[in-house]
């Protein structure tokens, strides 16, 4: 079996979208900021309007999102023995990803994901880990791992999450280039607990939201604590920092110069796998060879044609048009 260029490491699920007139956003508006909440009818029986059944998790998203890129792409993931297991394997298959090291096991269901979708495009997302959180280090097959050109590793919860800082060693040890997108678990241990795995990263994915709360940055008003929290990233380790903004855009910084490229203005069915998206094209224009610039605006492109359908896959763009769009992007 061919070497992977790059290998995805993660949560794999089977995602059922939701979505109904009869959804309501809630705002509340704060002095430094707001929040919102997709809100029902409490006790009432509500209608759904349109149900979409996919596979999802950041090691599927992004596995499927870098084969589609030209890149030699396998998944590492953990998987009940269960008909959501099977369609997550198929659908990997389909796409011409490597399923050879992901793990089944008889004991837990697959993860499992409702996304609830809100007027705007927004979501909620309820997830069950299930066998995603039991992936262990006897569970993988690190030879292979270390062969890759790439790692990808995103976010990993339970007893996996210890795998983070066996996958920053085992990058290392092989010479491997890490690209890493933090959980909620993997920020909790903040910059001090995480510092090996940093310090391995080639390249860090982190939304603003993420940003500031690894970084313990202050949110303000203007784009100062977005420099602060990628510089305070990038002191950590990180060679390259990468921070998405939602409908705003993205920034990046290398150690020398920020950078930021707008958002493209789609309209919006579905935000939910746009970050996967994004990396998957940034860092397939990394590998390239282009610049960090015109990596963020190749991650801006593949997440605009993503967020305009339902599923974190259903609109992923080939390397071919991803180019097309950089020429006409100026």
């Amino acid at each position: 079996m061919p070497t992977p260029d790059i290998i995805s490491i993660g949560s794999a699920t089977q995602d059922v979208f939701v979505s109904s007139d009869q959804t309501h956003l809630i705002r509340i508006q704060h002095y430094e900021n707001e929040e919102a909440y997709l809100a029902y009818d409490y006790g009432a029986k509500v209608a759904v309007d349109h149900l979409f059944i996919s596979t999802g998790g950041g090691a599927v998203n992004t596995a499927i999102a870098f084969a589609k890129l030209g890149l030699r792409a396998a998944a590492v993931s953990e998987l009940g023995q269960d008909d959501a297991g099977n369609m997550i394997e198929r659908t990997l298959c389909e796409h011409g990803v490597d399923t050879s090291m992901l793990v089944r096991n008889p004991e837990r269901a697959t993860g499992y994901s409702v996304i609830l979708t809100g007027p705007t495009g927004d979501r909620t997302v309820l997830v069950h880990r299930g066998a995603g959180s039991c992936l262990s280090h006897d569970d993988i097959n690190w030879e292979r791992v270390r062969a890759a050109r790439w790692i990808y590793l995103s976010s990993l919860s339970g007893d996996a999450a210890a795998l983070w800082h066996d996958v920053a060693r085992c990058a290392v040890e092989a010479g491997a280039r890490l690209a890493i997108n933090p959980g909620s678990r993997q920020i909790d241990e903040g910059l001090d607990g995480l510092g090996d795995v940093l310090a391995a990263a080639e390249v860090i994915f982190v939304n603003k939201g993420e940003a500031y709360r690894f970084t313990g940055t202050e949110e303000r008003r203007d784009d100062a604590d977005e420099r602060a929290a990628a510089e305070a990233l990038h002191r950590a380790g990180c060679r390259t920092v990468v921070m998405t903004m939602g409908g705003d855009g993205a920034r990046g910084f290398d150690g020398d110069t920020h950078y930021f490229v707008p958002a493209h203005k789609v309209k919006v069915v579905s935000n939910l796998g746009a970050g996967d998206a994004f990396a998957a094209a940034c860092l397939a224009a990394l590998d390239h060879g282009l610049s960090l610039r015109e990596a963020l605006k190749a991650g801006t492109i593949n997440a605009g044609s993503v967020v305009t359908s339902m599923g974190a896959t259903t609109a992923l763009l080939d390397w071919t048009t991803i180019q097309g769009n950089l020429g006409q992007s100026g």
